[in-house]
């Protein structure tokens, strides 16, 4: 490997990549510490969804300023009232040790999340000298459309599905009081969450795919009835059973996949030239 045009022993190979795991362990450690601190305040905004205020501001703002019918802003208006849930529920603790590992889940939870964008830095860093010019160049400006994407997803899913899904769960037993446990909470809206921000890197997938030859955007088009009936079956598997559930994962999946195309062909005219 190479560094800034000079080559490196495999000590100094080696001893970079201890200092880069060193930095991602501080750094997941001092987020672990951070998530305990500031667990209340966590909890706050992890429990919005279930309470959906956030959705209701956003699209009172957004009828005021664009009206609620004929436009693009108004349909995102609607479908943030449709992702409004109102359930009636309450987070509770079954015992003292319940306490005790709902405060440590979410400590480590957050410190994991906060700590992701650093690891994969340091992940991206210690790659980085090993590409040559002409991948250097793209490497930047392709780890920033991964965060973007990623992030995308993420808050695709903290405004839109998770009060969705929230709601089809506490609507299943209306009899039932819904008391829900506090860790278990917790753990179903960050994997929700983790889960739509990781299904938002399709199209970087399919770039790359395309990239090392495995399938061009040829291909993929040609794959599009195929494609869409793994969306449908993915969306059917990872959400409730009711079609508003599967539709609010399957048709972003759905232009995330045509956008996937599009970088293909960039990738392809990319290596062409």
């Amino acid at each position: 490997m190479k560094f800034n045009d000079v080559a490196m022993t495999f000590w100094e190979h080696l001893e970079e990549l201890r200092r880069r795991i060193i930095i991602s362990l501080i750094a997941l450690g001092v987020f672990s510490v951070l998530g305990l601190i500031f667990s209340k305040p966590i909890i706050y905004v992890l429990e919005l969804p279930l309470k959906s205020p956030i959705t209701n501001m956003v699209a009172n703002a957004i009828e005021s300023g664009a009206g609620t019918e004929g436009s693009t802003l108004g349909f995102l208006a609607l479908a943030l009232r449709i992702g409004s849930s109102g359930v009636e529920s309450e987070l509770i603790l079954t015992g003292p040790f319940q306490a005790i590992m709902a405060y440590l889940t979410i400590g480590i939870t957050i410190g994991v999340v906060c700590a992701l964008p650093i690891i994969l830095y340091q992940i991206w860093m210690f790659v980085f000298p090993a590409l040559n010019r002409k991948e250097q160049r793209i490497a930047v400006p392709l780890f920033f459309t991964i965060i973007f994407f990623f992030i995308l997803g993420a808050a695709f899913s903290y405004f839109i599905v998770v009060p969705v899904v929230l709601q089809f769960a506490a609507g299943l037993f209306p009899d039932l009081r819904n008391l829900w446990d506090l860790k278990f909470y917790m753990i179903f809206v960050v994997q929700l969450i983790l889960g739509f921000g990781i299904a938002f890197e399709l199209p970087i997938v399919m770039a790359f795919l395309a990239r090392i030859g495995v399938i061009d955007s040829r291909g993929f088009q040609g794959k599009q009835r195929f494609a869409l009936m793994g969306i449908c079956v993915m969306s059917a598997l990872l959400t409730p059973a009711d079609p508003g559930s599967m539709l609010l994962m399957a048709i972003p999946l759905y232009i995330l996949y045509q956008l996937g195309i599009f970088f293909a062909f960039l990738v392809e005219k990319e290596t062409e030239t």
